[in-house]
């Protein structure tokens, strides 16, 4: 009887029918030291610590959180850097973390939440008995838990690759015709009919500096766009047979490094884009993509449809998402699903509290962090605060012209003033990289382009259109044994592969097939049957688990 009236509790608290005063008063003020990813803004640090909903949320239940914001581009290192000394911080965001969490967990980095789920989180334990699929993914094969999840409630995929397709209009005044007869670039023909017409755009305008592909540093995206056209994946990821593989490995890769190379004496792939391993994938050189000077590459959603244009300069960019190029002169029918679309939950998305917090401040937060999983407290972290929560008395708010909250009064819908608010980001004034759950809201009429689509509806429905079947996940666990070997084995393969492949595209080094089929043997030397063995252990744990 206790047990089904702490899951009813547990259920009326998620539902947010039991409101903020119902929670206990604490006199006693705790303050945490936070390793905390920050975003890409001018002042990261700045972001938290000035945030009125992190102070109203610090304020319900007496914390306050000092901020350590790790310079953009070291995260893992300075992650590695603090593991490394012991000197941890209170609340560790694992995003960019390698170790494995159990392992961290015995060795007495971080607390295991399980004992304290039920009772300090009822909030969030009833959430994941609700959704089997994030708890599959958070817990691990020994049934433990050690994060506070970041949660997407109905992920929509952030970015995949798009296309400049005013260009097309323009080189064929209006009558784009590709190769496939089809409206959108779907085969590598189409694609090599329209890096045609974009090289000629860019030429014609006189531009020394122009892409007509972009592609990461490595030479292929790791996530599996474009590469998934020749029917493999980018790195790990599971065939048609259930078999776990790695794509760089496979011999269709050859395909792919075949075709890179003579897009790349053609001139249809920048020319430097081996030497900017400092452009995260989805951030490629920006002076060419925000400066009319690119073609193809990994962009956002907040950049379909016309909002990059250049109406100062008379240049209205049309950017279109598209998918990867089907290599159907071997065979292939469509682009292995290996997409990686949007995951609701991962085991390294989400804060982990370490031991340098004693049990008390444990419980505080943890207490704390459970709000974010009510209804309330998910609206206030994705979306701000609304007018009864204050927000039509700060300053961050009326200065921006916000004068009644960011979203109307206990609901995830936006105010008008929000809504129409074109120089705000809908980050503005909530904080997604918070433990919690971010909210399904709808996209604000601001955002959507000129024919009225939902730029993120659009992109997710053309990104994620191959399915995923195919999608290694990333919330697989293993034990420290496990870890270790696939940790070294990738490494080491990964350092030999990737000059390889880039030298391979850029003619460097001579691609034929048996200079293909030694670089094969070379990854299997470094130990690719252990890695594979390994990885396939650990996938068919998960898979038995995620069904249970």
């Amino acid at each position: 009887m206790k047990k089904i009236i702490s899951v009813f509790l547990a259920v009326i608290l998620l539902l947010g029918t039991l409101q903020t005063a119902a929670l206990a008063e604490y006199d006693k003020k705790l303050t945490y030291t936070v390793f905390q990813q920050g975003d890409d803004v001018p002042d990261p640090e700045n972001q938290y610590r000035n945030s009125a909903m992190i102070h109203y949320w610090q304020d319900m239940f007496n914390i306050e959180l000092d901020w350590q914001i790790p310079p953009q581009g070291s995260e893992s290192e300075q992650m590695n850097l603090m593991l490394g000394t012991g000197d941890y911080t209170d609340i560790m965001d694992m995003g960019f973390n390698t170790e494995n969490l159990g392992t961290l967990c015995d060795d007495g980095t971080i607390w295991d939440l399980t004992p304290y789920l039920d009772e300090y989180m009822p909030n969030y334990s009833a959430w994941l008995d609700a959704n089997p699929d994030v708890k599959s993914a958070l817990f691990d094969d020994s049934g433990r838990i050690y994060l506070a999840g970041s949660i997407q409630e109905h992920p929509k995929q952030w970015g995949g690759l798009v296309y400049r397709r005013d260009i097309l209009e323009t080189m064929t005044g209006g009558n784009v015709a590709f190769p496939s007869r089809n409206a959108e670039p779907t085969t590598i023909a189409d694609w090599e009919y329209m890096l045609d017409l974009m090289t000629q755009y860019f030429k014609a305008a006189g531009m020394n500096d122009y892409a007509g592909l972009i592609i990461p540093a490595i030479g292929y995206f790791s996530t599996g766009e474009l590469i998934s056209g020749f029917g493999i994946g980018g790195a790990d990821f599971v065939n048609a047979e259930g078999q776990v593989a790695y794509g760089i490995a496979e011999d269709n890769f050859y395909n792919y490094l075949v075709k890179m190379k003579e897009w790349y004496e053609k001139g249809y792939i920048y020319g430097d884009f081996a030497s900017r391993s400092q452009d995260l994938f989805y951030l490629p050189n920006t002076a060419l993509t925000y400066g009319g000077a690119a073609g193809i590459w990994f962009g956002l959603v907040q950049q379909l449809g016309d909002t990059m244009s250049l109406p100062e300069y008379g240049l209205m960019m049309e950017v279109e998402p598209l998918v990867a190029p089907i290599d159907t002169d071997h065979g292939i029918e469509a682009p292995a699903p290996v997409y990686l679309a949007a995951n609701r939950g991962s085991n390294n998305a989400g804060w982990a509290i370490s031991t340098a917090c004693d049990e008390e401040k444990l419980i505080r937060i943890l207490t704390a962090i459970d709000w974010l999983y009510t209804a309330e407290g998910a609206a206030t972290r994705s979306m701000g605060l609304s007018e009864e929560q204050g927000a039509a008395e700060l300053a961050e708010y009326t200065d921006k012209g916000i004068t009644h909250g960011a979203r109307k009064n206990g609901t995830i819908e936006w105010t008008d003033e929000m809504d129409a608010a074109k120089d705000l980001g809908t980050y503005e004034f909530g904080q997604n990289r918070l433990p919690g759950i971010v909210v399904d809201y709808k996209t604000r009429t601001c955002e959507l382009n000129e024919q009225g689509v939902d730029p993120n509806v659009w992109g997710d429905e053309v990104w994620t259109s191959c399915g995923r079947e195919g999608v290694f996940p990333y919330t697989i666990s293993y034990t420290a044994e496990e870890q270790e070997t696939i940790n070294r084995i990738n490494t080491n393969m990964q350092d030999y592969a990737h000059p390889m492949i880039v030298n391979f595209i850029m003619g460097r080094t001579e691609l034929t097939e048996d200079a293909f089929k030694a670089y094969q043997q070379k990854l299997h030397d470094l130990g690719l049957d252990e890695y594979l063995s390994l990885r396939q252990a650990a996938y068919d744990r998960y898979t038995a688990r995620a069904a249970d």
